[in-house]
């Protein structure tokens, strides 16, 4: 028979290859509950991107803001979300007033299950809470199949899809000065959604979304362009993944000071896990157009096992003295709940 702490971990296994490896380097309970995260976001990722038709789309928000509503309940500290995507269009994101009445009881089933799942993993931290509940609006928005204008747009999804389970992440591993840490965590998370989101533009336009900031690109590419293989589209899709690539190195370097801030385990993991995922960027890096759309990339295994080695440098790195504010400007409030807006002034 089946536990839910071994579902959560043959998620983590099938899934989150570069994750589940890094797994090995944690204590079995700090593992145990990273699995359970990951399960708890691959079955929200898995609500929101299995959504095609209209009717599933709807249904998919319903689940997705029922969950909201019901954790909203729960941790009335945590406030509302606050994200922006696009600068020309406003988002509903807010959770009230969503009819959630029509779910189905297969639906109420997951929901309460997925309720159960995030309070008994953050119960009470509220920072953990919110990051939840910005994570579900971003999940909730991309059903909208979202077309990103700006850096500014990228940047606030990528915090929305990852950047906040750098925040839950901080809670699980029992980071060291936690206020502090959580800006690092951030933008670790943040890098990494933009690696996802480097590596996958083909699979994604596949499902009519497109991540990669249209300001990056002299002309209107369409996912149907991409997908086709115009080579105008392709080139200007290609120019921008080097851009992005390029920006995420900023965002994993303030990843790695932050690895400071956890246990000598913790660090050790998530040093590999950074390492490994940046390495897909890198690799992507190396190819040409025509190679990088004729194939996705991964990281084989001797490269996984040269990057763990690598990240025991971060053993002996100390707790960095300011994070630096310019990564977190164009985010502007949406990070406040935190605390961490207030500290825009400072320069490293």
């Amino acid at each position: 028979m089946t536990t839910p702490a071994s579902r959560s971990q043959a998620t983590l296994r099938q899934h989150g290859r570069s994750f589940h490896w890094a797994g090995h380097f944690l204590p079995a309970d700090q593992l145990k509950s990273g699995a359970r995260l990951y399960h708890v976001c691959r079955q929200v990722d898995d609500i929101a991107d299995n959504a095609t038709t209209d009717a599933q789309c709807q249904r998919a928000k319903q689940m997705l803001c029922c969950l909201q509503q019901q954790l909203a309940a729960r941790s009335p500290n945590a406030s509302s979300p606050s994200l922006m995507f696009l600068e020309d269009q406003s988002i509903a994101l807010a959770a009230d007033g969503v009819p959630t009445s029509s779910l189905s009881a297969t639906d109420r089933e997951v929901v309460a299950a997925l309720e159960a799942d995030i309070c008994s993993l953050f119960n009470p931290d509220s920072s953990a809470f919110h990051a939840m509940q910005d994570l579900l609006a971003t999940m909730t928005a991309d059903l909208t199949r979202l077309h990103l204008n700006s850096q500014s747009a990228l940047l606030h999804y990528a915090y929305g899809a990852a950047g906040t389970v750098g925040v839950m992440m901080c809670h699980l591993l029992d980071a060291n000065e936690h206020d502090r840490a959580l800006a690092f965590a951030i933008d670790l998370g943040i890098a990494m959604q933009m690696t996802n989101i480097a590596r996958d533009v083909l699979e994604d336009a596949k499902e009519g979304r497109l991540y990669l900031p249209a300001a990056w690109m002299s002309d209107d590419v369409t996912t149907a362009q991409i997908v086709a293989g115009d080579v105008q589209a392709r080139q200007q899709a290609w120019q921008a993944i080097q851009r992005l690539l390029v920006l995420a190195e900023h965002y994993y370097l303030s990843g790695w000071q932050g690895l400071a801030f956890l246990p000598v385990r913790a660090r050790l993991a998530i040093g590999v896990a950074l390492r490994v995922y940046r390495d897909i960027g890198r690799r992507i890096q190396r190819l040409d157009a025509a190679q990088y759309w004729g194939c996705r990339v991964v990281v084989p295994g001797w490269a996984k096992a040269y990057q763990s080695v690598l990240a025991l440098s971060a053993l002996t790195s100390g707790k960095p003295s300011v994070h630096n504010a310019a990564l977190h400007q164009p985010l502007g409030s949406t990070l406040s709940f935190y605390g961490i807006a207030q500290h825009s002034d400072l320069k490293c």
